[in-house]
C-alpha cells in the first residue's frame, strides 16, 4: 500500500534496498566460501573472512535507518510490522555472515584432505549450492512479499538439515576408522554445521517475510498455538 507522503514510501523502500544488497553480499561470501573449500585456496578463505566486515556494516546501516523511520514517521500497524521484520532480517544476515566467516576459518584449518574426506566435502559443496538459492529465494520473498515462496524456502531446510546429519555421521565413522583423519574431519565437521546454521538463518528470514505479510509469528508455532487456544479457553470460560 503507497502512502500519501511519497517520501515515507522511500524510505521503506530505502531500507528494502540495503537489506537485499546485504543478503546478496552474503550469498557472494557462501559461493566464495566453497570455492575456497573446494580449491582449499587459504588466501580465497582469507578474504571471506576479511569482507565479514562489509556484512556487519549493513547492519549497522539498516539500524540507523530503521531508528530514523521510527523517529520521523511513527509507523503503526503494517509499517510497524514492516520495519520489525527487516530488523530481525538484517540480524539474520549478519548471522550468516558469521557462519560463512566461520567457515572460511575452518577452511584455513584444511592443510591437506585424506581421499576418503573427499565425498564428505563434496556433499558440503552440494549444500552449500542449496543455500545459495534459499537466500536467493528468500530476497525474492522478501522483495514481492510473497509468502508461498517463502514457505517453500523454509521446508527446504529440512534438505540442508539431512545433509548434515549423514555428514557428520560420515565424518564420526571416519575418525574412527582412521584417526589419522581426525583433523580434516573435524574441521569438515565444523564447516558442516556453519551451512546448516546458515539454512536456519534463511529460514528466519522467511518467517519474517510471512509476519510482515500477514501479521503471523511463524517462529515458535507450537509455543503460540499453544497460546492461542489458552486465550480462547479462557474467554470461553
Amino acid at each position: 500500500m503507497n502512502h500519501i507522503v511519497k517520501s515515507y514510501d522511500r524510505d521503506l523502500e530505502e531500507v528494502l534496498g540495503e537489506v537485499t544488497a546485504m543478503g546478496r553480499l552474503v550469498r557472494e561470501q557462501l559461493v566464495k566460501a566453497a570455492d575456497a573449500l573446494e580449491k582449499l585456496d587459504a588466501d580465497e578463505a582469507r578474504s571471506v573472512m576479511t569482507r565479514d566486515a562489509e556484512v556487519n556494516g549493513y547492519e549497522v546501516s539498516v539500524d540507523a535507518k530503521i531508528e530514523s523511520v521510527f523517529a520521523r514517521r511513527q509507523p503503526a500497524a503494517r509499517d510497524l510490522r514492516t520495519l520489525i521484520g527487516m530488523s530481525r532480517v538484517s540480524v539474520d544476515f549478519e548471522r550468516m555472515g558469521d557462519e560463512i566467516r566461520n567457515m572460511a576459518g575452518s577452511v584455513l584449518e584444511l592443510k591437506g584432505l585424506d581421499d576418503s574426506l573427499l565425498e564428505n566435502r563434496s556433499a558440503i559443496i552440494m549444500a552449500v549450492n542449496t543455500v545459495a538459492h534459499m537466500i536467493d529465494d528468500s530476497i525474492l520473498a522478501l522483495s514481492r512479499l510473497d509468502t508461498n515462496l517463502a514457505r517453500e524456502v523454509i521446508a527446504r531446510d529440512r534438505l540442508v538439515d539431512d545433509v548434515y546429519r549423514t555428514t557428520l555421521r560420515s565424518l564420526i565413522v571416519h575418525m574412527m576408522q582412521d584417526p589419522s583423519s581426525t583433523e580434516g574431519a573435524i574441521a569438515l565437521t565444523w564447516i558442516g554445521r556453519s551451512l546448516e546454521r546458515t539454512g536456519d538463518h534463511v529460514k528466519n528470514v522467511c518467517e519474517a517475510v510471512i509476519y510482515i505479510e500477514e501479521g503471523a509469528d511463524v517462529r515458535h508455532e507450537f509455543y503460540t498455538g499453544k497460546m492461542e487456544s489458552c486465550r480462547n479457553g479462557s474467554a470461553e470460560g
